[in-house]
Parts: structure tokens; C-alpha cells; sequence
């Protein structure tokens, strides 16, 4: 289904893959010509305000498993049954496992990346998609760095569900350096638009490097912007995809979206764990 390989994956500043034609040529036309329409995702957002954006209130939309315009998508249109049937399954695991597996170690990774342990049944909502961590959230950080100190590092046996988010951000749409959730193991950026050719100003992706060298495992996750530096800034272009470990060190970003006038389109894929922190 992802057209990469393991000789595709840069090294530095972390494990990433950056791929031009990602997905098979019929597949993605398929998917663009099927792509929400604008109404489609305002009438997502009248249901849900912005409770659960990924893209931030005011600069964009997006729809989801669990979303009844999400749920319309697939029904609607085979080409995107498929693609979710794929990225909702252990084969989707199994791919990240091939790119990524023998490098997890040394990211810091605590959790079996097993794709058996693969529920599709699992289904993150818009309520559990807050800002900041809840009392739940850090009782469970807490627990597991004790967890990690008192039992050697062994890593911990989780169950894995993917996301499948079909976004689409406005002006004003921008990302500082950060690295995403710490539940995600995988974050997997499908574009659908072609920036350069629409004239626009901003909306590029920047990866990051930490100034100072120190293990992934000790890398804040969201810096400031003084401490890192830009190493490269990728223009998003049609069906050009960028695949990375959500480690610690896994900074990204976004310029800012300038023009009004352009909807950026994408997909932000990852898979997950059931467990508050996979690193």
C-alpha cells in the first residue's frame, strides 16, 4: 500500500522517510477525487466545534473515525474503504515494523510493537483529544517511570489502534517544533495539495535538530524554538508523504499558512498505543 522501503529512511536528524508518489498512482487519484469537499467538513465541525481538532480552532477542519462525516466517507466511496481497511489493520503495523522496527531501541521505544496486539475495534474520540494531560494521563506517566525504574527497562506488552485523520487547514494554520503525542508511535503525513503550484505563502513542514547532542531519550518534547534548528523544510506536493517514530526527538513543524486562499489538504495518520506514553 506505501510504496517505501527500509532504504528509504534517513538516519538524521532522526528516522524519517520523505517520499514522492507514496501510495500507488490509481489509489491516490482515487482518494483526491473522492477528497471531502469543504461542506463536508463544516458540517463535521457544527456537530463538534473544535473539541478534538488537530488543526486548531479557527485555521482548519478535520474528520475522523468516529465523526458520522467520517463514517459517510467510507461508505460513500470504495477507494477510501480501502485505504482505511488497510491503516486500520496489523498490516500497517507490520509495515512500520519493516521501516522503523530495528531502530526503536535506540529512540527510547518501551512498548512491543506487536502487530497481533493490532484492535481495530479501538476508537480514540474528540473527547480524549485535550491540549494538556488529565489527572489520568499523568498518574499513568508517573506509574510507568517507576514502572521503568524498578523493573530494568523491560518494555511493556500494549494493545495498538491506528488513526486515520482527513484534514484540511486554512490561513492562519501553523505548528511549532514539537513532537506529537506521546501515545503515538508513528506519525505518517499524506499531502493533497500542491503548495508551489498554488502560489501560496507558508504551509511548509520543517524538521528539526536539538543544538545540543544528547540521547533521544532526553530530548523535551516540545522546545523552544531557540534550541533547535530548521535542517530541512519540505513543500508539500500531491501524494508526496513524510514517515517517521513519534521519539522524543522527532521534532517537526509548520510555517505558517499565509494564503487565504488555499486549502491545504492531508492526511496525519499514526498508530498508537493504549497506554498514555510509548517512549
Amino acid at each position: 500500500m506505501l510504496n517505501l522501503s527500509p532504504s528509504d529512511v534517513a538516519a538524521s536528524p532522526f528516522p524519517h522517510a520523505v517520499k514522492q508518489g507514496i501510495l500507488p498512482e490509481d489509489l491516490y487519484n482515487e482518494l483526491r477525487r473522492d477528497f471531502p469537499q469543504t461542506r463536508a467538513f463544516a458540517q463535521q465541525s457544527e456537530t463538534s466545534g473544535s473539541a478534538g481538532s488537530r488543526v486548531g480552532k479557527g485555521t482548519g477542519f478535520d474528520i475522523y473515525r468516529g465523526d458520522a462525516a467520517y463514517d459517510a466517507l467510507i461508505q460513500s466511496s470504495p477507494a477510501w474503504k480501502r485505504f482505511d481497511a488497510w491503516i486500520n489493520s496489523p498490516e500497517f503495523v507490520r509495515k512500520f515494523n519493516e521501516l522503523f522496527g530495528d531502530r526503536l531501541d535506540a529512540l527510547g521505544c518501551k512498548v512491543i510493537v506487536d502487530p497481533e496486539a493490532y484492535d481495530r475495534e479501538r476508537v480514540e474520540g474528540r473527547e480524549v483529544l485535550t491540549d494538556s494531560q488529565t489527572l489520568a494521563d499523568r498518574a499513568k506517566s508517573l506509574g510507568r517511570k517507576l514502572f521503568k525504574h524498578s523493573d530494568g527497562g523491560r518494555k511493556e506488552a500494549v494493545r495498538l489502534f491506528s488513526r486515520l485523520d482527513v484534514e484540511k487547514s486554512i490561513g492562519g494554520y501553523a505548528k511549532p517544533p514539537h513532537c506529537d503525542r506521546r501515545n503515538r508511535l508513528c506519525s505518517l503525513i499524506i499531502y493533497f495539495t500542491d503548495l508551489e503550484a498554488a502560489g501560496t505563502k507558508g504551509g511548509e513542514l520543517n524538521i528539526y535538530a536539538l543544538k545540543d547532542e544528547k540521547p533521544p531519550q532526553d530530548h523535551a518534547r516540545h522546545p523552544h524554538l531557540d534550541e533547535v534548528d530548521a535542517v530541512a523544510t519540505i513543500v508539500p506536493k500531491e501524494n508526496l508523504g513524510v514517515f517517521f517514530p513519534c521519539s522524543n526527538n522527532s521534532y517537526h513543524g509548520v510555517n505558517a499558512l499565509q494564503s487565504q486562499d488555499v486549502e491545504r489538504d492531508f492526511l496525519y495518520i499514526n498508530i498508537s498505543t493504549d497506554n498514555f506514553s510509548a517512549w
